[in-house]
């Protein structure tokens, strides 16, 4: 990857944003210049690609896990089966925790590719490569072309956009259109009178609400009241167009909503009040995911944007980076600010801020590089830093290996609620999960280590561009890492090895039961195609439509499985590692779930190495 050069070159008018407001004190960077056209598309064209490979490559190799992948997956294959695209229903019952748009790009994924893997994730990783592409424009918009690539790289080299891209969720669309929006809001304010930004201000504004809800306007607005407030209301209002706005939003945002409005009356009560008035306190129905506090929120924005984030104090630290980025820092700032004031704070949550730091961080390493000089304190520290980084993780190998195992623990349960609900109720399970991923510690401990190694020596030399090129292949490295220790922990996280042992034992009077939450095994509808009951699983997702009356062959009372499971007829459940049935046959068995049936296989199963057994 080669990137544009700032000298040489001409000045363009608009390489350098200048403020549009009297009030601002915004200045163009003297020393980042445009590059020329064609050098600047194929510096786009080299981070789309770079990002493709890193965001398609084995995509549908990992199992879906659960409750994750699996359950947005059945939404849409709900939806693309019934024909029916405005009320969302999991396993035949109402779940409007989110917008749809998510759901539409998964359904018409399976229409084009099949019902798999990588069709499930193909929108997630299609808005993760845009993304890249959309950063690439933001930082020509703030800082001029030369900064241009480095902003798209260091977005795409992040392992929290890197690892939601190739995850089934609706963070990373989320993060595309928050994106977008952004981009609009420094168009319009750096070009006067022209429709451009407040197209892409509103239209992603919009979009990004059909992701995720309301949540999709308060970012974008939120950053305009701080920015109105340094540049001055006026201006800045006019420059926007609201009534285009509204417009906009009134054919892109609000027909949805009046359309299921239309049809359930329930649903905007459920919708407002619960998942968005009720979620920021923390205090809706169901709370079933566990917050992180606000120290482990911090931590975790900084872990998915290692090992970029440790340049953020330099640039941070630099007034003139701050006057005269104030667009993505108020963006990042209104962002953080908003979940540390919240009570409701997952991991991902703060992902919409990655493609304003990432413009950041290019501005510095922009301003590095032309200095042409041995490397600033900015760049030294974090060498460093991860050089001890490193010689800790070897040495923890070596001297206290509990310690190693430990850390993983902490790591998994700071970055997967999942695992953070589960261990929290399970502590014996997390020490078996974590040695599963002991063995990456020695290889990362080495990366860590060489990274640092060669990051001191280059800093001690007048080279920034090599110098930002070892920097880029160990953030490679590092998210390589983080995939191969989602690829470990997800068949723990995932029912796609029952599958063919269901299958095999499969009768047409069967009955396949899950005990327990049913987002947490909802793999098992994915994999097989036989209807599902459920026993004690009404307390998390399905908990509002159960209320409604939805599907009511679909819950089973204690009563009702006693006579299934004494029946004649063979009976499969999947439940958690706990599960006592008397007179289970135990069929499989994996660090978090069973599959039992109540009488034995008539011969033994092809899939069942071991053969069945009684289970505990």
């Amino acid at each position: 990857m080669t990137f544009p050069d700032s000298t040489g070159t001409r000045d363009f008018p608009d390489a350098a944003v200048h403020s549009p407001h009297p009030r601002s004190s915004w200045r163009g960077f003297s020393s980042l210049r445009r590059a020329p056209q064609a050098t600047l598309l194929l510096a786009l064209s080299g981070c789309v690609l770079f990002s493709a490979v890193l965001a398609f490559t084995a995509l549908g190799t990992r199992p879906l896990v659960s409750p994750g992948e699996a359950r947005y997956a059945l939404i849409a294959r709900e939806m693309l089966e019934s024909g029916d695209w405005i009320q969302p229903r999991l396993n035949r019952v109402r779940y409007y925790e989110k917008p749809p748009l998510l759901y539409w790009c998964v359904a018409i994924a399976y229409r084009l590719f099949g019902q798999n893997e990588m069709a499930s994730r193909l929108p997630s990783a299609a808005a993760y490569v845009a993304t890249v592409a959309v950063t690439f424009f933001l930082a020509r918009e703030l800082l001029g072309g030369s900064a241009a690539p480095l902003a798209a790289l260091i977005f795409a080299t992040s392992p929290g956009p890197f690892l939601f891209g190739r995850f089934l969720s609706t963070d990373t669309l989320f993060v595309l259109w928050l994106t977008v929006s952004l981009l609009g809001l420094a168009r319009a304010a750096k070009s006067h009178h022209r429709l451009l930004g407040p197209l892409l201000f509103w239209g992603g504004l919009s979009l990004a609400g059909l992701t995720k809800g309301f949540v999709g306007l308060v970012f974008p607005l939120g950053t305009v009241a701080i920015c109105s407030f340094i540049f001055g209301p006026k201006p800045l209002a006019q420059d926007l167009r609201p009534r285009l706005g509204a417009a906009i939003v009134a054919l892109v945002f609000v027909p949805w909503h009046l359309l299921l409005s239309a049809r359930d009356s329930d649903f905007l009560r459920f919708y407002v009040v619960n998942e968005h008035v009720l979620r920021f306190f923390n205090a809706r129905e169901p709370l079933d995911y566990m917050s992180l506090s606000v120290g482990g929120f911090w931590l975790a924005t900084a872990l998915w944007f290692l090992p970029w984030s440790l340049f953020l104090p330099a640039a941070l630290g630099s007034a003139d980076l701050r006057s005269r980025l104030v667009i993505p820092l108020a963006w990042s700032a209104w962002i953080l600010l908003f979940f540390t004031v919240s009570a409701a704070r997952l991991e991902r949550y703060s992902l919409p801020m990655f493609p304003a730091l990432a413009v950041v961080i290019a501005a510095y390493w922009r301003k590095v590089i032309d200095a042409r000089r041995s490397a600033p304190a900015g760049v030294r520290v974090p060498a460093w830093v991860v050089l001890g980084a490193g010689v800790a993780l070897l040495s923890s190998l070596v001297a206290l290996r509990d310690s190693a195992v430990e850390l993983i623990i902490s790591l998994m349960t700071l970055l997967d609620s999942v695992y953070r609900e589960y261990f929290a109720s399970h502590p014996e399970a997390s020490f078996a999960a974590a040695r599963g991923c002991l063995r990456l510690v020695r290889p990362f401990g080495v990366l860590v280590f060489l990274l640092g190694v060669a990051s001191v020596l280059a800093s001690r030399r007048p080279r920034p561009r090599l110098g930002f090129s070892i920097w880029l292949a160990g953030a490679v490295g590092l998210v390589c890492f983080f995939e191969l220790g989602h690829d470990l922990a997800a068949p723990d996280l995932s029912q796609r090895d029952l599958a063919p042992i269901i299958r095999e034992l499969w009768e047409p009077e069967a009955h396949l039961v899950v005990w327990g939450t049913y987002e947490d095994y909802s793999g098992v509808s994915f994999y097989t195609p036989y209807p599902i009951r459920v026993l004690d699983g009404a307390g998390g997702d399905l908990l509002f439509g159960y209320r409604k009356g939805d599907a009511p062959g679909l819950f089973l009372t204690n009563e009702e499985f006693k006579q299934l499971w004494t029946a004649s007829s063979r009976v499969l459940v999947v439940g958690d590692r706990s599960l006592n049935i008397p007179g289970a046959v135990l069929l499989a068995e994996g660090p978090r779930s069973v599959l039992v049936t109540n009488r034995p296989p008539s011969r033994p199963a092809a899939s069942l190495s071991d053969g069945p057994k009684e289970a505990r």
